[in-house]
């Protein structure tokens, strides 16, 4: 052989054996994503019980997809039982418009519902991307490779973290031996598996209960009250809500493929806590843009936010943190929601039941809903003064220390505001009597050390007065 043809073949050898060892890597490294993905991802107990539940299934008529809101908030047996119609949440925490998709084709694999309640929020809509933990929940449960890779794309097409993305126990993966164990029992042995493990013990004890049909029912004495006096502050950072062009084009790919399975669709914004609505003062404006462009695409949106109370009576009392009902909540919004689709079953004009806008609803809350102090930083560009008369602050006396309250309201309440100051023994001694004045100042250092208690209610409710602490030791 001329050493010219023994090198073309040795050549040609190297090629096929680095083509080889190449398909080998390939090859592995699938195998390892795939045992990763079935094996090392640290999944959601109730999330996989609705999926297997819903594979299961044939029969469901009324769906409400979306993420945990829908999960918590819509007690389906309650709404089955009211309405007549089978109804099921399909529903995974933190899910986007891209896991909708994907949860909605994996649905219509063994069910055709009538009827698709679409569960959002502005958060579903704020960003682009949906949270890697969404995906991490529902990817190892979709049947089809096809719709794995089309959510795949979908989230790539936001974010670029195709690593990420596709190797999610990086991440969310298993945190220990049980963990695993617990996935690998999910995957094999569901029902044995989700017997063993029952019911969750939540954060600070809230006990969340998977009652069928997707519906997760929390049963807790806790109640958000600490978090709403502590968190929901009206603060101006300047973030805009919209609705993100790759946002608009994925509601609208929903909306064509419910009408390619000839199912209804209607879009839901939930109902927010009063406080949250008044802390975020873009947020009630952000729901009213979603309406609008539902409206010149042809999807019907109702927003539970301006739901009057002859529909559903105010539930800020229920909720056990910022966004989420405790049991008794979910069923009064369930039968809130119930007597709403039977009326639109029945053809009859829901929208006397809704405030007709924004400020229409905000004119009716008559109320304070939470108060918070701040201490004036002398010298300092940005300050809880930032609100307030500079001829106001200049009257003060000067080197004083200056004590700044605010509320959320309605803006047909003028609070009234009550300084007192509290000792590490418990005893209070009031500052103030009941004014309309939001200052208080007081010769520098002479508080410090107490912790001031700042009081708020509007005239006429003396009964909901609301509270706030600011401890002087560590002020900011």
């Amino acid at each position: 052989m001329r050493s010219s043809d023994a090198q073309s073949v040795t050549a040609r050898r190297s090629a096929l054996r680095a083509l080889v060892k190449l398909s080998v890597f390939f090859l592995a490294f699938i195998l390892f994503v795939l045992l990763g993905s079935i094996f090392f991802v640290k999944t959601d107990l109730f999330a996989r019980m609705m999926i297997l539940e819903m594979q299961e299934r044939n029969d469901l008529e009324l769906v409400f997809v979306g993420s945990s809101i829908a999960r918590d908030h819509f007690n389906v047996q309650r709404i089955s039982e009211a309405t007549g119609k089978r109804a099921f949440n399909a529903s995974i925490p933190c899910l986007g418009l891209q896991g909708s998709i994907a949860l909605t084709e994996e649905l219509y694999r063994t069910n055709n519902p009538a009827d698709i309640v679409l569960v959002v929020e502005p958060y579903t809509f704020e960003t682009e991307r949906e949270g890697i933990e969404a995906e991490d929940i529902l990817m190892p449960w979709l049947s089809s490779v096809q719709t794995r890779i089309d959510y795949y794309k979908r989230l790539v097409a936001a974010d670029g973290w195709y690593l990420d993305r596709l190797l999610l126990f990086r991440d969310f993966g298993a945190a220990s031996p049980a963990d695993i164990l617990k996935t690998i029992g999910l995957r094999f042995f569901p029902h044995s598996t989700f017997r063993r493990l029952g019911n969750v013990a939540m954060d600070k004890g809230a006990k969340a209960v998977y009652q069928g049909s997707g519906f997760v029912r929390y049963e807790t004495e806790l109640r958000a009250d600490s978090a709403v006096r502590e968190k929901l502050q009206r603060v101006y950072t300047g973030w805009y809500y919209d609705l993100l062009p790759a946002s608009k084009e994925m509601l609208l790919t929903y909306r064509d493929l419910l009408a390619a399975h000839g199912t209804n669709l209607l879009v839901f914004i939930y109902p927010n806590m009063t406080a949250h609505n008044l802390a975020d003062p873009i947020f009630l404006g952000y729901n009213e843009s979603l309406m609008r462009f539902c409206r010149k695409n042809g999807i019907d949106c109702v927003n539970f936010s301006l739901a009057k109370p002859e529909l559903l009576p105010n539930l800020d009392r229920y909720y056990f943190d910022i966004y989420h009902l405790a049991g008794e909540g979910a069923d009064i919004f369930s039968d809130a929601v119930a007597r709403f689709l039977n009326l639109r079953y029945a053809g009859k004009d829901t929208s006397s039941l809704f405030y007709s806008s924004n400020g229409e609803y905000l004119d009716a809350i008559d109320y304070v809903t939470n108060v918070w102090l701040e201490k004036l930083l002398p010298g300092e560009e940005w300050n809880p003064a930032r609100e307030q008369s500079p001829d106001m602050l200049s009257s003060q006396a000067p080197g004083w220390d200056i004590f700044l309250a605010n509320c959320n309201h309605g803006p047909s309440v003028v609070p009234q505001y009550r300084f007192s100051a509290l000792r590490a023994d418990g005893s209070e001694t009031f500052l103030t009597d009941w004014q309309e004045e939001n200052v208080y100042s007081c010769p520098s250092g002479s508080l410090d050390a107490l912790t001031i208690r700042i009081y708020a209610r509007a005239p006429g409710r003396e009964q909901e007065t609301v509270w706030y602490d600011l401890t002087l030791s560590n002020p900011y």
